[in-house]
């Protein structure tokens, strides 16, 4: 998950990646490019600009017969589309476990007791050294151990701030803050059609100066508003803290809610986010965050092996006996 965006680029190049001809062309013409490939029932949802120039634009596309979203890409020089995949993605699949408070929680406070108790084991011994000579089995154990103790403050760490995603409204009541939520809707005026993407976009930049805009959703019901989110330039999120509520018939601006004037619960919450995947520290952070990952899961393998070799020499001695 960390690094979901490099990967899905390395491995479909021909959608994500194109070449750097200027001026991207309005986010309009682009729309009407995706909604030239639409299947009966399908209307865009959610427009993402790219916020790199060798990135394609794409839209994410509700409705069909399957009724499973997709993901157009456009190449926002020439307007042509590069292509659809479906919104069902493993990466998708992970995220959203991830978002289930349920799921996260009991996770969290497995893999809290996981580490502690692994301390608690590793302590009367302090065995840090890994012999190469011995047997696989003993070489599963020292693995086990200092490996082990590598990883089990990190491992920690990842507990600790995913438990604090999973009981966010406790911690918002704690500091007497409220999540961020659609303060405010769009009043439908007969008539009218609703505003362009290209005014969308210059209204939330103007609203934010300084910020991206990461992606846009679109009305689909006439009390519905355009929805922004933004980043500015000091927020490492990937999604972004920032978002701007627009009238999808006035092109009012509805609301603000800005990462530089959140109050402390959105910031601890943003704060916390960052810790957990690592972003905290860039590149290099989020690289190591997937690097603690992939220790829990050899800690994993380590763990079921060494239990499985110590079942069956109890079985056989029991046998014996």
């Amino acid at each position: 998950m960390a690094f979901s965006g490099e990967i899905d680029s390395l491995l479909h190049p021909s959608l994500f990646r194109v070449a750097s001809q200027g001026q991207p062309l309005p986010l309009g013409q682009l729309a009407s490019s995706a909604a030239s490939v639409l299947h009966p029932g399908e209307s865009i949802g959610t427009c993402v600009p790219s916020t790199r120039a060798d990135a394609s634009y794409s839209f994410i596309v509700f409705g069909g017969h399957d009724r499973i979203p997709r993901q157009i890409f456009v190449d926002q020089y020439t307007g042509r589309v590069l292509g659809s995949r479906g919104g069902l993605q493993f990466i998708t699949i992970m995220k959203a476990l991830h978002s289930i408070a349920g799921v996260m929680g009991c996770s969290s406070l497995i893999l809290a007791f996981l580490a502690l108790s692994g301390l608690y084991l590793w302590w009367p011994r302090k065995r840090i050294k890994i012999g190469l000579s011995g047997d696989g089995q003993g070489l599963s154990f020292d693995l086990h151990n200092a490996i082990g103790l590598f990883s089990s403050l990190f491992l920690l760490l990842f507990a600790i701030t995913g438990t604090y995603m999973a009981f966010e409204p406790l911690f918002y009541a704690m500091t007497h803050s409220k999540p961020v939520t659609q303060p405010a809707f769009s009043m439908p005026q007969v008539g009218l059609k609703p505003v362009s993407l290209d005014l969308v976009a210059t209204a939330a930049k103007d609203t934010l100066p300084g910020a991206t805009v990461l992606w846009i959703v679109i009305p689909r019901q006439p009390r519905e508003a355009y929805f922004a989110k933004m980043r500015f330039p000091e927020d490492r999120s990937d999604n972004g803290s920032s978002m701007v509520w627009i009238d999808q018939f006035s092109g009012k601006v509805l609301a603000v809610a800005s990462s530089r004037t959140a109050p402390l619960g959105n910031k601890l919450q943003n704060m916390n986010l960052l810790i957990h995947t690592g972003a905290v520290f860039g590149n290099g952070g989020r690289a190591f965050a997937a690097f603690v990952s992939l220790i829990l899961v050899l800690q994993t393998v380590t763990g079921l092996q060494l239990w499985w070799n110590r079942r069956r020499r109890k079985v056989s001695l029991e046998i014996r006996s």
